[in-house]
């Protein structure tokens, strides 16, 4: 059985207590915080990590406008520290990934004025100042494509390996999004085969971006293709409202019953799936 958790950000302004309950109500083994260290406390994260029997193995890194490791100067810098200061609040909660966009997220057209060559030896450069670090801290980041809707920098799976063989740290993986990759990926498991050896974390969410289950994604072939890899890491519940921003979400008042609803949904669902994969093998074993 995976382990499985959700992603906080998701859930807008809604108190922490608010979710870690949620969470364990519903059966979560975790929860991935937000990499917000200027405004989250790690001590009280840890507390209700506690009180609720949940872990965190991740955090999610947001990269607006104002964390652009595409830049260079003092922009990318500030990008590259925002990382560093990320891993101490992970190392703090206990976390081992922080997931990392290398560009804005929302920004879809190249800036005037740059090559795509010199952005990316940027991005390169940067995440492999942050990841120096990362690795002291013994935290991992893990390179998310996100579709192209959302950005025109790392968008598909072969670009983000390709990001990652530039980069060449032991500190830097790539993690899956079935989200983006629905969008962006011919073949999901295809693409799960081709990551194998970078694969360090998985946020699942349906085609719609709903809670497994509530779209045509096919499930059971994402989870016998992560099982036959033998990915060991968790898989991280990531849905939200049809939002053409997503990071809007952070600012919203969160309809607390529809979360409620969406993450029984996604780990019944997960967790059913699994149980009918076993009971598919152990069938084939008797035959």
């Amino acid at each position: 059985m995976f382990h499985i958790g959700m992603t906080q950000w998701i859930v807008g302004d809604e108190p922490l207590a608010v979710s870690c309950e949620r969470l364990k109500r519903c059966g979560y083994n975790g929860i991935e915080f937000a990499a917000e260290p200027y405004r989250m406390d790690a001590g009280e994260c840890r507390s209700l990590l506690e009180k609720y029997g949940l872990d965190c193995r991740s955090l999610c890194g947001i990269f607006d406008e104002s964390r652009d490791l595409t830049a260079d100067g003092e922009a990318g810098e500030r990008a590259v520290q925002y990382i560093r200061d990320s891993v101490d609040f992970a190392a703090g909660v206990g976390a081992k990934i922080m997931i990392v966009v290398p560009s804005p997220v929302g920004r879809c057209v190249k800036p005037e004025g740059l090559s795509m060559e010199r952005l990316t030896e940027n991005a390169v450069g940067n995440v492999r100042k942050a990841a120096d670090y990362a690795l002291e801290k013994g935290v991992t980041l893990a390179v998310e494509a996100i579709n192209r809707y959302e950005t025109y920098f790392v968008n598909t799976i072969a670009k983000g390996l390709d990001f990652v063989k530039r980069v060449n740290h032991p500190a830097v993986g790539m993690m899956a999004d079935l989200f983006h990759m629905n969008i962006e990926e011919a073949g999901l498991v295809d693409s799960l085969y081709r990551m194998r050896d970078e694969l360090v974390h998985v946020h699942i969410a349906d085609n719609t971006r709903e809670a497994a289950g509530m779209g045509h994604i096919d499930f059971k072939e994402v989870l016998r293709a992560l099982q036959r890899i033998g990915y060991e890491g968790s898989l991280t519940m990531e849905f939200m409202y049809r939002l053409s921003d997503p990071y809007s979400a952070a600012g919203i008042s969160t309809q607390t019953g529809r979360m409620d609803r969406y993450a029984k949904q996604a780990i019944d669902y997960i967790r059913m799936t699994e149980e009918s994969i076993q009971n598919f093998e152990s069938e084939e074993e008797v035959r």
